[in-house]
C-alpha cells in the first residue's frame, strides 16, 4: 500500500479530478483525503454543478455518487462520457444492487465502489484511474511525437493493410497534388499503377506483382518510377518494412533521387519517351497561354540550307493537337521539309515538330501533335549552312597528307564548317583531330577552288555513310570568295523552292 500511496501522490500531481457528492459530511471527509494526492482539485454539491464544474475545468477523473437530487451521477457521467469519452468514471454508491452496477458498466465506468468506502480501496481504485490516465497521456504524445515524424520525414511513406493504403504522410500528398487519402484512392485507384515500365526498375508484369516481389523481400532497395503531381517522371528508390506483430501491415518508403539523373543509365528510351511526354504536356499548356493571348508563333524549315520563316497564328487546339494559320510558303516548306521548327518568346526552347498531321491549302492551315524541345535546333544558326548540288561539286579529304581513297561528297557548307559524306571511315578518325579538304565549287561563273584545313568537331554514324563535321577558317580573301559563292547559291535555292 505505501508504493501505491507514494505513486499516487506522484501521478495525480498531474491530473485533475472532480469529485461530486450530495452528503456535506462525506463530501469534506472525502475531499481531505482527495486533497492530499490531487493539487488540481475541484467538488460540487450535485448532479447539475458537477456538470458546470466538468465544463469549466475539464477534469481528467470524476468521482462521483449515483443517488442525488436533481442530476443522477448516472446522468451525470452519461453527459460526461459524450462529451469526453477518455474521461475516467468512478462510482461511489450505497446500493449493491446489479441493476445499478449493470448500468454502470453500459455507461463505462472505470470503477464501481460501494459506500461507505474503505479508504485503502478508494486509493487503491483512484491509483489504478492515475496509471491509466498517465499511460494513455504517454501514448497521445508518443503518438503525436511519431505523427510528427511521420509527416515531417523527406521521403514518400505509405502504411498498407495487405496492399491496400491506409494511412500516408504529408510528402505523399504534395508529391501527387491531393488533399488526403481518400482524394488519391479516388484519382488514381490504390498502388496497383503508379510503378511504371522501366529497364532494371520494379513494375508490375504478367508473370508476377510489384508487390509481391516487395513482400517477398523486405528490406530490399528496388528502382521505381512515379508521374508526380505535374505527370513528370520521378526516380524514387523504395523500401518495404513489415510491421512487427501485426500480420499484413507493411509501411513503404519513397525516396526520390531523380537529381541524380540515373534513369538514362537503366533505360534510354523509356526516359526519352518521358521527357517527351513532358515536353509535350508542357507545350500543350504554353500554347494554351499564346492563344488566350492572341499571340503569335514563328515557323521555321529548311529547304536545303535555305531558311523559310514566317508568323502563324494559333487558331484551335485540344488536348493532342493545334492548328495554326501561317502563309502559304511556309505551308508549302512543310511540305516539302522533314522538320519544323516552332519559337515564340514564351518558348523556353525551341520546339521541334518532325512532321505535320495534315496541311490544309485552301484553309492555309497545319495540324501539329507531336512536339518536343530542342535545347540546340537550326533556327539559332549563326551562320547560312547550304546544300550543295551533288554534280556540281567535288571535294578530296586529306589525313596526316594522305589522300583518302573512298568516296568524299559535300553535304553542306557555311562560312565556317563544311560537312562532308564519307562512304567509309579512315581508321583512328576521331573528333578534335586536324584534316584537309580541297574541293571544287561550280557556279554561273568560273569555279572556286579551295584548299582548307580544319578540325574535327563532328562525326556521325550512318548503316551505310558517316558525316564529318569540320571547322574552319579562312583567309580575308577565300572568306569573301566562299561569302559570294553562298549568296549565289542562295538564290539558286530560291528559284528552285519557288518551282516547286
Amino acid at each position: 500500500m505505501n508504493k501505491i500511496i507514494e505513486e499516487l501522490m506522484t501521478l495525480g500531481k498531474e491530473v485533475k479530478i472532480l469529485y461530486v457528492e450530495d452528503n456535506k459530511g462525506l463530501r469534506e471527509g472525502i475531499v481531505s483525503i482527495l486533497t492530499k494526492f490531487f493539487p488540481h482539485l475541484d467538488y460540487a454539491e450535485n448532479g447539475e454543478i458537477g456538470y458546470e464544474r466538468y465544463r469549466e475545468y475539464a477534469p481528467d477523473l470524476v468521482l462521483t455518487d449515483i443517488k442525488m437530487p436533481g442530476m443522477s451521477g448516472f446522468d451525470l457521467a452519461k453527459m460526461i462520457k459524450a462529451d469526453n469519452s477518455d474521461v475516467r468514471i468512478v462510482f461511489l454508491s450505497a446500493f449493491d444492487e446489479k441493476e445499478y452496477l449493470y448500468e454502470a458498466i453500459e455507461i463505462g465506468a472505470f470503477r464501481y465502489l460501494s459506500k461507505p468506502t474503505k479508504v485503502p480501496v478508494l486509493i487503491t481504485a483512484l491509483h489504478a484511474a492515475v496509471v491509466v490516465i498517465n499511460n494513455e497521456r504517454h501514448k497521445r504524445i508518443f503518438e503525436k511525437q511519431m505523427n510528427d515524424i511521420f509527416n515531417y520525414q523527406n521521403n514518400l511513406l505509405v502504411m498498407l493493410d495487405q496492399d491496400k493504403p491506409i494511412l500516408v504522410n504529408r510528402q505523399f500528398l504534395d508529391f501527387f497534388g491531393v488533399k488526403s487519402l481518400e482524394e488519391f484512392m479516388q484519382l488514381q485507384g490504390g498502388l496497383t499503377e503508379l510503378l511504371l515500365e522501366h529497364q532494371g526498375f520494379l513494375y508490375p508484369t504478367s508473370e508476377s506483382g510489384w508487390f509481391e516481389t516487395a513482400l517477398q523481400n523486405p528490406g530490399k532497395l528496388f528502382h521505381t518510377k512515379i508521374l508526380n503531381r505535374d505527370g513528370e517522371a520521378r526516380h524514387l528508390i523504395m523500401k518495404l518494412r513489415i510491421i512487427p506483430n501485426k500480420e499484413g501491415f507493411v509501411i513503404l518508403s519513397f525516396d526520390d533521387i531523380s537529381d541524380l539523373n540515373l534513369m538514362m543509365i537503366f533505360d534510354g528510351n523509356a526516359v526519352k519517351k518521358d521527357q517527351k511526354f513532358k515536353d509535350s504536356t508542357t507545350i500543350m499548356k504554353l500554347m494554351n497561354v499564346i492563344q488566350e493571348n492572341a499571340s503569335e508563333v514563328k515557323l521555321h524549315n529548311f529547304y536545303r540550307g535555305l531558311t523559310i520563316v514566317n508568323s502563324a497564328v494559333l487558331i484551335s487546339m485540344d488536348d493532342k493537337k493545334i492548328v495554326l494559320k501561317t502563309a502559304y510558303s511556309q505551308l508549302k516548306a512543310i511540305k516539302i521539309a522533314k522538320n519544323i521548327t516552332i519559337t515564340s518568346e514564351l518558348f523556353p526552347y525551341s520546339v521541334l515538330c518532325r512532321v505535320a498531321n495534315s496541311i490544309d491549302f485552301d484553309q492555309q492551315t497545319v495540324t501539329f501533335s507531336d512536339m518536343q524541345f530542342i535545347h540546340e535546333s537550326s533556327d539559332q544558326r549563326v551562320n547560312i549552312r547550304l546544300e550543295l548540288d551533288e554534280q556540281r561539286h567535288s571535294a578530296t579529304l586529306f589525313r596526316n597528307e594522305i589522300k583518302f581513297l573512298g568516296t568524299t561528297r559535300i553535304v553542306d557548307i557555311s562560312i565556317c564548317s563544311v560537312k562532308i559524306e564519307l562512304d567509309a571511315m579512315p581508321a583512328g578518325f576521331a573528333v578534335g583531330e586536324m584534316a584537309k579538304l580541297t574541293m571544287v565549287l561550280e557556279s554561273a561563273k568560273e569555279p572556286l577552288s579551295l584548299s582548307i584545313s580544319g578540325s574535327v568537331y563532328r562525326i556521325d554514324t550512318f548503316s551505310k555513310s558517316f558525316h564529318v563535321v569540320l571547322l574552319f577558317e579562312l583567309s580575308s580573301v577565300y572568306h569573301d570568295k566562299l561569302l559570294d559563292y553562298i549568296a549565289k547559291r542562295q538564290m539558286e535555292l530560291i528559284r528552285e523552292f519557288k518551282a516547286f
